[in-house]
């Protein structure tokens, strides 16, 4: 009758906190490389509308200004998932704040709910 979730509130006594902390890290790395693909895509989709004839220009950045508008939702999405996810993990591992109560919460809403917007907003 229960839900098995994984243990990210860890404290300083856990034997899984170098695994807990290499996962939290790995993840933090990740959206950093999203992110600085996504501003790469947009900037060099940026430059490519520019280079368009005029009558076609107004049509291609258009196009450009959706898809920066999605990946910006993306992004923003993703970091208000994950960060503050981050942030409260690294609290109640400093013992600055018992976040036991708010594991359920994000393990079954907050983080759950970034791929859903991302998909929901991107199609």
């Amino acid at each position: 009758d229960g839900v098995c979730l994984f243990k990210y509130f860890i404290q300083s006594t856990d034997p899984q906190q170098a695994f807990v902390w290499s996962i939290l890290v790995l993840n933090f790395i990740c959206f950093l490389v999203i992110t600085a693909c996504y501003i790469i895509i947009g900037s060099l989709s940026a430059k490519s509308s520019n280079s368009v004839s005029s009558r076609e220009n107004d049509q291609a950045r258009q196009r450009t200004r959706r898809m920066n508008q999605r990946i910006s939702i993306i992004i923003t999405t993703d970091f208000l998932c994950w960060v503050p996810f981050i942030v409260i993990c690294m609290l109640h591992y400093l013992e600055l704040l018992d976040a036991t109560p708010w594991y359920s919460i994000f393990s079954v809403v907050i983080l759950p709910i970034n791929p859903v917007l991302c998909v929901d907003t991107t199609a």
